[in-house]
């Protein structure tokens, strides 16, 4: 497979991760925001955002993460009972919460969930680890560079507490870059799949950008 963009951190990959995963590296850590069905506040579906939705209870994104034993899977409240069954099968697990305090609002008045799910499967918790990374409040999403993106250093948190520094992580859907930029400011390996093009360059361009170790810097 060619690379759409890579350096000695990181590489991304642009197609269905369907057919590339299996023909990469075993990672260390699989870290990934798949789209997924959520309810707005006040039960209706978030109409608006469904071009970017699948429903991860079809069984297909949960196979693909049947095959590792260390993975962090944002999800919706609907599919957290899925997760943490397949979490369980294999290891030990914790379901982790990200608190909004600025939730999206809808045109119907509405909002977007305020708070949204990480189930984590896991061998071995590393440095990152303490209280708040069961429960994190901080703003929304980053949208600057994919309409569903998550914060950067939310993200990093995350890293830090699945892997270690040098460890490789997949995300098979890449988006925006985020996994990959905060795998490369803490020193980690990262791979990264997206099958729409458009946000490959974006994740490209933001990639080859100077590195800052951020390690000491997260609180």
């Amino acid at each position: 497979m060619k690379p759409y963009y890579q350096d000695d951190w990181v590489t991304i990959y642009h197609g269905d991760c369907r057919e590339m995963l299996p023909k990469l590296p075993t990672p260390d850590f699989v870290l990934t925001d798949p789209p997924y069905i959520f309810e707005a506040k006040g039960g209706g579906l978030a109409k608006d955002y469904h071009k970017w939705l699948v429903n991860l209870t079809d069984g297909f994104d949960i196979s693909l993460l049947s095959a590792y034993d260390n993975w962090m899977c944002f999800c919706s409240r609907e599919q957290i009972v899925k997760l943490i069954t397949l979490a369980a099968e294999k290891g030990r697990w914790m379901l982790l919460t990200w608190n909004k305090p600025d939730p999206t609002p809808l045109i119907n008045g509405n909002y977007l969930p305020d708070t949204e799910y990480i189930v984590h499967r896991f061998q071995k918790l590393y440095g990152g680890y303490n209280a708040r990374s069961r429960f994190v409040v901080m703003p929304g999403g980053n949208k600057e560079y994919h309409p569903t993106g998550k914060p950067l250093n939310l993200i990093r948190r995350l890293v830090m507490t699945g892997t270690d520094a040098g460890q490789l992580i997949i995300d098979p859907f890449m988006g925006g870059g985020t996994t990959l930029r905060a795998a490369k400011d803490l020193n980690r390996r990262a791979i990264g799949i997206e099958i729409e093009e458009k946000y490959c360059e974006i994740a490209a361009r933001r990639l080859s950008q100077q590195v800052f170790n951020m390690e000491a810097a997260i609180d």
